[in-house]
């Protein structure tokens, strides 16, 4: 990604989503409480969080970690964590996660939620993720899933389910063509970058990293008690998420 669309129009847009659905969405009932069950243990650690948006995150993880600095391509999404998520031993900074390896600093741990599909360049970003981790640090990372990142949307077709026999079917194309997508998302083009499981997987492996554990979370049953259309998440999974660890300096 090179600039962020979130400080403009489009950001103000974003809160007002999120803020108004508020523990309600997929973010929140899905992908969140799944991926603090992939983390390793905070405790006493330092912790490096790849678009951190809002900071909550850093929040959430800052009674245990030792430090953590939350960087964000967004100056508006930074001062919103600044002012709303900020604790001694937190900062934050406007960083491209492309830039990377500008940081001087070293951690326990890297983590990132919903932000590895904006990045064209994977293979550099997990060699900078290698760069900036200490010995045995580990890498948690989310992302859309890859089914849901295939689509190659077009003017014909811009939604990718159908209802058959009352139960809704999803269509994939183009899931072995890996780069760039475009999708009309609250009126701004969003560039996303898709790649399958095989570049995923092989990037992590040959940049020296264990893959620890994969989740492709799916709503609980109080989550779709709260949503039920989110029962759907059996059918196919919004989110993937990975745990891996550094195994050579």
């Amino acid at each position: 990604m090179k600039e962020s669309l979130y400080d403009g129009n489009f950001g103000k847009e974003y809160d007002k989503m999120r803020f108004e659905n508020k523990g309600m969405n997929a973010n929140d009932l899905i992908e969140m409480p799944n991926f603090r069950k992939m983390m390793p243990s905070s405790k006493d650690k330092t912790i490096l969080d790849l678009g951190c948006g809002y900071g909550e995150e850093d929040l959430y993880y800052s009674s245990d970690a030792k430090y953590i600095l939350g960087i964000d391509i967004s100056k508006h999404m930074i001062e919103y964590a600044i002012n709303n998520n900020k604790k001694d031993n937190i900062d934050y900074q406007v960083l491209k996660m492309e830039d990377l390896n500008l940081l001087n600093k070293k951690f326990d741990i890297v983590m990132s939620s919903l932000a590895f599909h904006y990045i064209e360049d994977f293979d550099k970003l997990i060699k900078d993720i290698k760069n900036v981790l200490n010995k045995d640090g580990y890498l948690v990372f989310s992302q859309e899933h890859p089914i849901v990142t295939s689509i190659v949307y077009t003017d014909k077709m811009q939604f990718n389910d159908l209802i058959l026999d009352d139960k809704t079917y999803y269509l994939i194309s183009d899931y072995n063509n890996n780069g760039l997508r475009k999708k009309l998302w609250m009126n701004e083009m969003v560039h996303k970058y898709h790649r399958n499981f095989t570049e995923i997987i092989n990037t992590l492996i040959k940049n020296d990293f264990v893959i620890e554990e994969i989740l492709e979370p799916i709503a609980s049953d109080e989550a779709i008690k709260k949503k039920p259309k989110y029962i759907n998440q059996f059918d196919r999974s919004y989110f993937l998420i990975i745990r891996a660890k550094k195994i050579k300096d």
